[in-house]
């Protein structure tokens, strides 16, 4: 018997080793949304397993639920597979139809499966399953290239079409799901991540110094090109058609500026607003497991995540395990506990509040590593605690308040539109109003005349002083001599097509919410949260919701000094009164601060090889540090700009280093881990 108590001891030991090394596993692996990747030999050449394998087992951290790969000729698919819906549970690709002559890999969500489903049943399309990749490749079997605009949701897909020997690739209107690609005349590279199409030799790794330059004056407007030469970016809204011969990119959705929305009272406003933000939220909340949401306390997030309990409470959508996930910032101005806890206690819904952990420069220095990209900003790496905690309780799907800020806070040129109706005594009524107004005199340091005045001026005038004003060196931070030889100037121009919209404030807010730094922010953000296997949804950004925020009077987005007014009206039942009637937003740039003294504050100044290299004044930089730690310069406009421009000097240094000038790297990392 004792030898059986010692056989009995000995497995219970193997055991608790067991269940203790599986559960470390899952604290410590790094999951990711689903992925993609293929390659399309142009030249007819058959494709190499050993590189698609490469290209796909670069994101394996991507899909922990799976991995597969197709070949066929001179064409080749990878994928993994994170299942989040309950059809992902079934869902194997890459796909192939029952023909065999078109095949797909889909990283992706479809919102409107229902609808999709009966366009194509009209059309005598039969699905073999309901799975999303199966509705994609039928989409694409019944619309041709015209597909991704019948699909509402985030993605990013290829299929291969044997019988036209092309490769149509897409990509979902706001650039949710990242796709870049490489090609020449013998090759196509397609990726979610940058760093897979460095992982084939034939790929030249040579600097953007064009988009560097964006970077480092803060101010990203490309949507195509990258850090690296002859990388891309797949824009948002746009479809690739690839052949033997060319390679065609076209857009296939845009707002139409001429929709309008008009109705008699702000109670129909409001109504029609609730209806289809219901909808946004309920959509996303499809998923096989948990859904959580991120709360800050802010109008936007505290929307999704009431809205989301009420769905729960009413049946609409299953009991889940909702919760709640928030930063909090005890004792700094930035601190929003007190709006999260009116959310909780309203809805009674499980709260996680989680503290600021502020990232160390190693952790900066291996997400170069991993991505051979720019590192995250202090502001999205702040999330990471919130995130961490979320994946160890099971959640995969993280709902979110981004979108909010884009669509519906409305937009300074409403000034140009009063006085284009001779609404002179509402213009002066609205200035005097205005926090944002100092003074009323016409100087050119008022931003009211810009916001005025601007609209009015020809474009050709406006180019004129703009190379004035360009003449005297903005960014005093940009080696002039780099500035010109990258045309730095013409790459920011952003000349905004007054004429084609109904209003200013709708042609500046089209311009503004669909920017290069806009779809940057959103590739940056899906990059942050999937590494904890995140998959974030964003209500706000629901393709409906956003062509209904475009289509309004600016009436029902700012009045009396009240931003995102049709949203307030709407969520009057659904809020806490504290954040219904609250009109500041909380600021962030302390935690910038705090990053930089945890990087080694004047350390990262010194030796700095972009100086070096002629694309930044060394000693303009150390001075820019020193001016943001003065605490009196934090109401100053220009101080959040050198913070952020600051902060991307600091990035691309390090990812400079650690791609370019790898020698150099341990000199400036030196005692800072």
């Amino acid at each position: 018997m004792s030898g059986f108590r010692d056989l009995k001891l000995l497995f219970t030991i193997y055991y608790l080793l067991f269940l203790f090394t599986f559960h470390f596993l899952l604290l410590t692996v790094h999951y990711q949304m689903s992925g993609i990747a293929g390659i399309f030999n142009r030249d007819g050449r058959d494709v190499d397993p050993d590189l698609l394998a490469r290209m796909t087992n670069a994101i394996a951290y991507r899909g922990p639920d799976g991995t597969g790969k197709w070949i066929g000729s001179r064409i080749g698919f990878g994928h993994q597979m994170l299942a989040t819906t309950p059809e992902s549970l079934h869902e194997n690709q890459p796909l192939c139809d029952d023909t065999g002559n078109l095949c797909l890999t889909f990283d992706g969500r479809i919102d409107n499966q229902k609808e999709l489903k009966a366009s194509l049943k009209t059309q005598g399309i039969a699905l073999r399953t309901n799975t999303d990749a199966e509705m994609v490749l039928a989409a694409y079997t019944c619309w041709g290239t015209a597909c991704p605009s019948r699909i509402l949701g985030d993605f990013a897909f290829a299929i291969w079409d044997s019988r036209k020997q092309q490769l149509f690739c897409a990509r979902d209107i706001l650039g949710i799901r990242p796709f870049y690609y490489y090609t020449d005349t013998r090759t196509f590279l397609f990726a979610s991540e940058l760093q897979q199409l460095l992982k084939i030799p034939s790929v030249p790794r040579e600097p953007n110094e064009g988009m560097i330059g964006e970077y480092l004056v803060s101010a990203v407007s490309n949507k195509k090109e990258t850090l690296y030469k002859g990388i891309f970016r797949l824009p948002p809204a746009h479809f690739l058609i690839i052949t033997e011969h060319r390679v065609h990119m076209e857009r296939y959705w845009d707002i139409d500026p001429s929709q309008q929305i008009r109705y008699r009272s702000d109670e129909e406003y409001a109504a029609h607003f609730l209806d289809i933000f219901k909808k946004a939220v309920h959509c996303r909340m499809r998923t096989h497991g948990r859904v959580g949401a991120q709360l800050s306390g802010g109008l936007d997030s505290s929307s999704v995540s009431c809205v989301a309990q009420s769905l729960i409470n009413t049946g609409a959508v299953s009991k889940n395990g909702f919760e709640t996930f928030s930063l909090v910032f005890p004792g700094w101005g930035c601190d929003e506990s007190e709006y999260i806890e009116a959310v909780k206690q309203k809805w009674n819904i499980k709260s996680n509040p989680m503290p600021l952990a502020v990232r160390k420069r190693s952790w900066y220095e291996a997400q170069v590593d991993r991505y051979l990209d720019i590192p995250d900003y202090p502001n999205g790496s702040m999330s990471d605690a919130m995130e961490e905690l979320a994946r160890e309780k099971g959640f995969r799907v993280m709902l979110t308040g981004l979108g909010g800020d884009e669509w519906f806070t409305g937009n300074e040129y409403r000034y140009a539109d009063l006085l284009k109706q001779l609404k002179i005594q509402t213009f002066i009524r609205h200035a005097r109003q205005d926090r944002d107004v100092t003074s009323l005199l016409p100087i050119p340091s008022n931003p009211l005349w810009r916001w005025a005045l601007k609209p009015f001026i020809p474009v050709a005038v406006q180019r004129g002083l703009r190379r004035l004003k360009n003449g005297r060196n903005r960014f005093t931070w940009i080696n002039p001599a780099f500035s010109r030889s990258i045309g730095l100037p013409n790459r920011l121009r952003k000349d905004i097509d007054w004429h084609t919209f109904s209003s200013f404030a709708q042609a500046a807010h089209y311009t503004n919410s669909t920017s290069g730094f806009q779809t940057h922010a959103i590739e940056m953000e899906e990059r942050s949260a999937s590494s904890f296997g995140i998959e974030l949804r964003h209500p706000f950004h629901d393709r409906r919701l956003l062509e209904f925020g475009m289509a309004l009077p600016e009436a029902q987005r700012f009045r009396n000094n009240q931003k995102k007014f049709v949203l307030r009206r709407a969520m009057g039942h659904y809020l806490p009164e504290s954040v219904l009637r609250r009109y500041d937003k909380a600021e962030f740039s302390q935690i910038f601060i705090e990053a930089f003294q945890s990087q080694g504050g004047e350390f990262l100044t010194d030796s700095l090889t972009i100086a070096d290299m002629g694309w930044v004044d060394g000693n303009e930089i150390r001075r820019m540090y020193q001016q943001i730690k003065k605490p009196d310069r934090k109401n100053d406009e220009e101080y959040h700009k050198d913070v952020w421009s600051l902060w991307h000097v600091f990035g691309i240094e390090l990812w400079f280093n650690a791609v370019f000038n790898q020698g150099n790297l341990s000199k400036t990392s030196t005692g800072q881990k």
